[in-house]
């Protein structure tokens, strides 16, 4: 083993000290739920990380790039410029259901803001035009809530949340107060 390869095996071990602390303290969020991808949202800043390996930030950039060039880390890049890193393979991936496909992995180098959606308008969600009645919107959203029910899907959870919310926004923007 060379010098250089035994520092950053140093530097990997302290980058995986820094996302096992910094996933420690978010535990109520259940930051390891869906594996490496939902776990790179609470993993550690730069500046964790560089204390954790006694290095300079600057430093410590350097060697997250290089290792994030090698598909090793994953970042979750946020509002404000700061960005949280996180090893690759240190959470388990969420264990499919028995009778559903595997997922195909993830390419390496992407990071997790590539993959989150944009918000969408209510109207987009619901399938309807944007200038539909509330009639129709009403109509569109009782379908799709009956079609994610009887649904086997995994994501039914999260899409029904999702029309939900909305349905909640198309009855602000009518002025109607909804029923629970």
């Amino acid at each position: 083993m060379t010098a250089l390869s035994k520092k950053f095996a140093d530097f990997e071990h302290a980058l995986k000290r820094a996302c096992l602390r910094a996933v420690a303290r978010a535990s109520r969020y259940e930051p390891l739920r869906g594996g490496d991808i939902t776990a790179v949202v609470y993993g550690p800043l730069i500046g964790e990380i560089a204390d954790e390996a006694d290095l300079s930030v600057p430093q410590t950039r350097r060697r997250l790039q290089a290792l994030q060039r090698e598909g090793k880390v994953i970042r979750d890049d946020r509002r404000g410029g700061s960005t949280a890193w996180w090893l690759v393979g240190l959470a388990e991936a969420p264990r499919a259901a028995a009778g559903t496909p595997a997922p195909a992995p993830a390419a390496p180098h992407q990071t997790v803001t590539a993959t989150v959606p944009a918000r969408q308008h209510w109207s987009d969600v619901l399938g309807v035009a944007r200038d539909c009645s509330t009639r129709d919107a009403t109509r569109a959203y009782r379908l799709e809530l009956a079609r994610l029910l009887e649904s086997d899907d995994l994501e039914a959870p999260n899409d029904l949340m999702r029309l939900k919310e909305a349905y909640s926004a198309c009855c602000r923007e009518h002025e109607i107060q909804i029923e629970e």
